[in-house]
C-alpha cells in the first residue's frame, strides 16, 4: 500500500470519527434534554400527588362532618 493510499484511508477514518463524535454529541444533548424533562415531570407529578392527598383529606373531613346527624330541633 502506497503513501497516497494510506493518506486517503487516514482521511476517511478521520472523517468517520468526526461524524461519529458529532452524532455522539447530538445524542448526549438529546439525552440531557430528556432527563431535564423527566425531572420537571417528576416535580409536577409530586405536586399533583400532594394536592390529591390534601383534597382527599378535605373530602374525608367533610364526610365525617356530614355523617354526624344534626342536633334535633325542639
Amino acid at each position: 500500500m502506497g503513501n497516497q493510499e494510506t493518506t486517503v484511508i487516514v482521511t476517511e477514518l478521520e472523517t468517520k470519527i468526526a461524524f461519529l463524535e458529532a452524532a455522539n454529541d447530538e445524542l448526549e444533548r438529546a439525552l440531557l434534554l430528556q432527563h431535564e424533562r423527566i425531572d420537571r415531570i417528576d416535580i409536577i407529578v409530586n405536586e399533583l400527588r400532594n394536592r390529591l392527598k390534601e383534597q382527599a383529606s378535605l373530602i374525608e373531613g367533610m364526610e365525617n362532618f356530614t355523617d354526624e346527624s344534626p342536633p334535633p330541633h325542639y
